[in-house]
C-alpha cells in the first residue's frame, strides 16, 4: 500500500504517461506518417497528436512549457515500455493478476443493456406510483417436477378457473384448490401491493390483468398460479408511525382489552404517546423509542395493521384501538413520504433491477443482443435426452457451441447441479446465455475500441507502475545509504521556517470568542475556559495545541508569529480564531529524520532523471526531423 501511495504522490509527473495509453494503439492508419522509432519499433504522429489533444489541459501546469516538454514525456514513456516488455515485466504472474482484476472491473458497464435496463427501471417505477389488490390460487409443483406432475398441477389450475369462469366466487375455489397455507385466512387475498413485492413473474401476472378478471394460468418457482385482480389504486407512498401494542392474554381476554382502553383514555386526556409507548406497550424493541417503527409502505405490515396506519390523514392523529392476531395496537402518524419522483427513485430502482429477478431479464436481453452476431449450436436431441440433469454427470459429448467454443454435456451439469428452483430448461437457457455473454466479454477488444481504448490505458499504466516500482520505488526506500548521501548533498535545501509553540482557540460566535481572549490574556488554561464556556452537548469552544511553522495551514493566512495573544481572526463566516504564541524558534535546518519525505520524493525525481538518460542512451532513437518540425510549427502557433 505504501508504494502504491507514491504513485499517488507522483501523479503530477506520471498523469502524462498514465492517460496518454488511451490512445497508443494501431494508429499506423494509411497515409500516417512516422514520428519515430525505438530500435525500429515505429510510432506514429497521429498517436501523439491523439494523446496531445487528451491531455495538453492537464499534464504540464507551469507557464512556459510546450510541445518540446509534450514530446519529451510521449519519448521517455515509450522508453519506459519499451524497457519494461524487454525485461517482461508484462509476463510475470503479479502483473497479471492484478491486469485480470482491473479487466473485469473495467468490463462490468459493458455488460448491460442500457435499453433493456432504462424499459424495466420505468417500468417498475411505473408500478411503484400503483397498487394492485389481487388474490391468487397456487398449485405446488417443483421446478424440476416430471412432466407427468406438471401436467397434473397444470389441469388442477385449470380446473378452478373454469369453475371461477363458470360463475364460483373466487374464494370459495380459492379455500378448495389452493396450496398456499394462509388461504384458509386469507381466502387467498393478498392485499395491496406493487413493483418488487412478488416475484417478477407474478408482479407481471398482477400488473396486466384487467381490474375484475382472472388470469391464464402461469408458472412460477412455486408453481402454476391465478390471479384475480380486484382493485388499483395510486400508491401512498410510505409513512412513519409509532404504536403501542398490548398482548392478548388467551386466560383473560378481557384483560387485553381493558388495558388498551385505558392507555387510549389516557391519550384522550392528553397524555403523551411516547412515555405510554416506553411504559406500557409490550413491543419491547419499539417501546425503547418510543413506540416509533421504521418507515414502511403497503405489503410490508399485516393488513389490519397496514390499514388503519394509512387512513391516519394528518402527522399527530392517533388511531381508535383495534385489533391483530398479535395483540391490541394504537398507532400514531408521524410522518408521510409521497411516491418521489422518477429522478429520485431512479439509482435505487436500477439496482434493484439488477440485483433482484429482473436481474435475468436484462442478462438474456444482453445473450440475445451479441448473440446475433454469433453461430450457435444446441444439441436439442441430448438436450432433451433426459429429464434427470444427473445423467449428464461424466458426458464428453457437445451439448453447445458458441462460434469456435464447445461445451459439453458435463459442462452443463457442473454449472446447474448446485441451482434449486428452476427447470432444466431455465437452467439450460442460463447456461447458455452465461457462455454467450463470456465469449462476448473475452472478445471484447475487437468489438469495442472504447473499452480496447480505456483497457490499453489500464494494462499500459499498471506496466509503468510495475517497472518505476523496481527502478525507483523500491531502491530509494531500500538503499538508505544513498539517500543519506542524497541529503547530505543537497542539505541546504531542506530548512525550517520559523515555528512556535502555538494553542489555537476556535470559536463560531465572536463574543464567545472575545470571551476566551479576556480569559487567555488573565492567564486562564484552556482546561478552564472550556469548563466555563461550553454548555454540554453545545461547544463554544474548541483548542488545538502544538509546533507549528509559520505559513501553517492551521494558522489564518498571512499570520506572523508574535508572543501572546493575538487579535481574532475572522476567517470565514461564523468561524473565528485566535491564537496564543508561547515560545517562538528560529528558522534552522532540517535533520533527515525531519526532511525524510521531501527528501524521499526529491531522490526519487533524481533517480528518474537519471534513469531517463540511461534509456535514451540505451535504446537506438531516431526522429523524423521533418515530422516533428512541422508539428512543432502547428502545435505552437
Amino acid at each position: 500500500m505504501k508504494k502504491r501511495k507514491l504513485l499517488h504522490m507522483r501523479i503530477r509527473a506520471l498523469c502524462f504517461s498514465v492517460f496518454l495509453s488511451c490512445f497508443c494503439w494501431t494508429w499506423a492508419q494509411e497515409g500516417d506518417e512516422v514520428l519515430f522509432t525505438i530500435e525500429g519499433e515505429e510510432v506514429y504522429t497521429s498517436e501523439f497528436m491523439r494523446v496531445y489533444e487528451k491531455n495538453k489541459e492537464i499534464v504540464v501546469e507551469e507557464e512556459g512549457k510546450g510541445f518540446e516538454d509534450y514530446f519529451d514525456l510521449f519519448l521517455d514513456f515509450k522508453l519506459k515500455l519499451k524497457q519494461a516488455r524487454d525485461q517482461d515485466l508484462d509476463t510475470s504472474s503479479t502483473y497479471q493478476s492484478d491486469l485480470a482484476k482491473y479487466r473485469e472491473q473495467l468490463v462490468q458497464p459493458y455488460l448491460q443493456n442500457p435499453e433493456a435496463l432504462d424499459e424495466l427501471t420505468r417500468e417498475a417505477y411505473d408500478r411503484s406510483v400503483i397498487e394492485v389488490n389481487a388474490s391468487h390460487i397456487l398449485i405446488r409443483v417443483a421446478p424440476d417436477a416430471s412432466p407427468k406432475d406438471s401436467l397434473t398441477a397444470f389441469e388442477r389450475i385449470n380446473a378452478a378457473r373454469k369453475e371461477i369462469l363458470g360463475g364460483k366466487d373466487f374464494e370459495t375455489v380459492a379455500r378448495a384448490y389452493s396450496e398456499d397455507p394462509s388461504v384458509q385466512q386469507n381466502g387467498g387475498n393478498l392485499g395491496y401491493f406493487n413493483a418488487f413485492a412478488m416475484v417478477y413473474a407474478f408482479e407481471n401476472a398482477a400488473f396486466e390483468t384487467p381490474v375484475g378478471e382472472v388470469s391464464e394460468p402461469f408458472r412460477t418457482q412455486f408453481g402454476y398460479h391465478l390471479v384475480k385482480v380486484l382493485d388499483r389504486r395510486n400508491s401512498p407512498g410510505e409513512i412513519e408511525v409509532s404504536h403501542i401494542m398490548v398482548k392478548k392474554d388467551s386466560a383473560k381476554p378481557g384483560k387485553s382489552r381493558e388495558k388498551i382502553d385505558e392507555i387510549y383514555l389516557s391519550l384522550e386526556q392528553g397524555d403523551d404517546f411516547a412515555k405510554i409507548a416506553q411504559e406500557h406497550s409490550d413491543d419491547l424493541s419499539s417501546a425503547r423509542k418510543g413506540g416509533k417503527l421504521p418507515k414502511f409502505g403497503t405489503g410490508r405490515m399485516i393488513r389490519e395493521f397496514e390499514e388503519v396506519a394509512f387512513s391516519l390523514e394528518n402527522e399527530g392523529d392517533y388511531s381508535k384501538p383495534f385489533s391483530t392476531q398479535f395483540g391490541w395496537h394504537i398507532l400514531k402518524l408521524d410522518k408521510k413520504y409521497p411516491v418521489p419522483t422518477y429522478e429520485e427513485l431512479k439509482p435505487r430502482l436500477e439496482a434493484k433491477v439488477k440485483n433482484g429477478s429482473r436481474a435475468g431479464y436484462v442478462e438474456r436481453s444482453l445473450a440475445g443482443k451479441v448473440g446475433e452476431d454469433y453461430a450457435l449450436v444446441i444439441d436439442m436431441k441430448l438436450l432433451n435426452s433426459t429429464r434427470e440433469l444427473s445423467r449428464f454427470e461424466g458426458v464428453t459429448d457437445t451439448i453447445l457451441q458458441v462460434q469456435d467454443r464447445a461445451f459439453s454435456a458435463d459442462d452443463f451439469y457442473q454449472f446447474a447441479k448446485n441451482e434449486k428452483n428452476k427447470t432444466k430448461g431455465e437452467l439450460f437457457d442460463t447456461f447458455k446465455n452465461k457462455k454467450i455473454i463470456d465469449y462476448y466479454k473475452d472478445h471484447l477488444e475487437d468489438t469495442n475500441p472504447e473499452f480496447a481504448a480505456t483497457f490499453k490505458e489500464y494494462r499500459e499504466g499498471l506496466l509503468l507502475f510495475e517497472l518505476l516500482q523496481k527502478q525507483i520505488w523500491d531502491r530509494s526506500e531500500r538503499d538508505s545509504v544513498e539517500l543519506e548521501n542524497y541529503f547530505k548533498a543537497h542539505r541546504d535545501q531542506y530548512n525550517w521556517r520559523p515555528r512556535a509553540d502555538v494553542l489555537i482557540g476556535s470559536c463560531t460566535q465572536k463574543e464567545k470568542a472575545e470571551q476566551v481572549r479576556r480569559l487567555l490574556l488573565n492567564g486562564r488554561s484552556p482546561e478552564s475556559i472550556k469548563e466555563a464556556l461550553n454548555e454540554g452537548a453545545t461547544i463554544h469552544v474548541l483548542f488545538s495545541q502544538g509546533k507549528l511553522e509559520e505559513g501553517s495551514s492551521k494558522l489564518p493566512e498571512g499570520f506572523r508569529f508574535s508572543l501572546g495573544v493575538s487579535e481574532i481572526f475572522e476567517e470565514e463566516e461564523n468561524q473565528y480564531t485566535l491564537m496564543r504564541v508561547d515560545r517562538i524558534y528560529p528558522a534552522t535546518r532540517k535533520e533527515l529524520n525531519e526532511a525524510r519525505g521531501e527528501v524521499l520524493n526529491d531522490y526519487q525525481n533524481y533517480l528518474e532523471q537519471e534513469w531517463v538518460k540511461d534509456l535514451r542512451e540505451t535504446y537506438a532513437v531516431k526522429i523524423n526531423k521533418r515530422n516533428y518540425k512541422e508539428l512543432k510549427s502547428k502545435l505552437e502557433k
